[in-house]
């Protein structure tokens, strides 16, 4: 049976989305203090671990029912695969794509193409995955962030000519994309009632799990080589982060139990425009007018993806497992 309260309280998902915009621009305020000192996997990892070590500890003690093989209500191995590998391609396949975009094209580039990434994404799987049509004001507003964004980054385009520069792009692309994977799954398994801390979770599990296999891989399984990557300064301040970002996530899983993954998709765009500020306020980094401009129009596609006019779809239901299936 669908939970009905998922979609019936948008303004408590739009509550969490910002929540989630403030947590993720304090994140990458953190990670700017060590950006390009740590390997962007072994720092991904590291960001992950205090959101692993809560929602593990959580799911050994809680023993969540819709995790337990023998009430009604599990959820089946079916929908446990696609969690795990939802937060493999969001943390790990999203990542990599980032990281070659922001080698490729630049970190503004990079930045504005995996916002933009996000809100296609959003409102792409919100269709065809969720079967949630995105509604008029919504697709409005994905459209007016993607004109916001190309704004943002009109003058890392200037003078832009190299075909690597291209690829940039479409990498960044496929990077928000990717990120809004384990969002869509997030939203599709809470239909159910009481599958927050399974989807919050599983995703976790699944993204930090391929990412310490890759770590082992790239420094020969020895810790030593590790700890001397990290260093003590550099692993305080990756920790504070995945502090912070785990609350990112939760809001986000949260998000997208009360509104659509459209929604929540477009409204992360404003994590780059607070990221600007940020930088300039805290940072000192030059902003230009064509910045501002872009942040104002980002602002504003947001607010109207978050007008309601007329009745809000309904999500279709979501079937229990089968007998098979357990």
């Amino acid at each position: 049976m669908a939970d009905e309260r998922i979609g019936a309280r948008p303004a408590l998902g739009q509550a969490y989305a910002l929540l989630a915009v403030a947590a993720y621009a304090t994140v990458n305020a953190l990670l700017r203090l060590v950006a390009g000192e740590v390997d962007p996997f072994l720092g991904s990892l590291v960001r992950q671990l205090p959101l692993l070590l809560i929602s593990a500890t959580a799911l050994l003690v809680l023993r969540p029912h819709v995790l337990r093989r023998s009430a009604p209500t599990f959820l089946g191995p079916r929908w446990i695969l696609v969690l795990l590998a939802s937060g493999m391609v969001s943390f790990v396949l999203g990542n990599v794509a980032l990281f070659g975009a922001l080698d490729l094209g630049g970190l503004v580039v990079a930045s504005a193409g995996a916002q933009a990434g996000m809100a296609l994404g959003g409102a792409l799987l919100s269709l065809l995955v969720l079967r949630e049509p995105p509604s008029r004001p919504q697709l409005a507003g994905v459209a007016v962030v993607l004109v916001g964004l190309g704004v943002f980054a009109a003058p890392a385009f200037e003078g832009a000519t190299d075909a690597g520069w291209g690829v940039g792009v479409l990498l960044a692309i496929l990077a928000g994309v990717c990120y809004t994977v384990a969002n869509t799954a997030a939203r599709g398994v809470q239909r159910r009632p009481g599958t927050f801390l399974a989807a919050l979770g599983l995703t976790n599990i699944g993204g930090a799990v391929l990412l310490g296999i890759i770590v082992a891989i790239r420094f020969g399984g020895d810790p030593q080589r590790i700890l001397d990557e990290l260093g003590q300064g550099r692993v305080v301040i990756l920790l504070a982060a995945g502090a912070v970002n785990a609350v990112a996530l939760a809001s986000v899983t949260l998000a997208v139990r009360y509104t659509t993954v459209t929604v929540v998709s477009t409204t992360q765009s404003l994590v780059l425009v607070a990221g600007v500020l940020i930088g300039w306020l805290a940072f000192g980094e030059p902003v230009g007018p064509t910045t501002f401009i872009g942040a104002a129009i980002i602002l504003v596609g947001v607010l109207i993806s978050h007008l309601r006019i007329g009745k809000p779809h309904r999500p279709a239901p979501v079937e229990t497992a089968s007998a098979s299936e357990k």
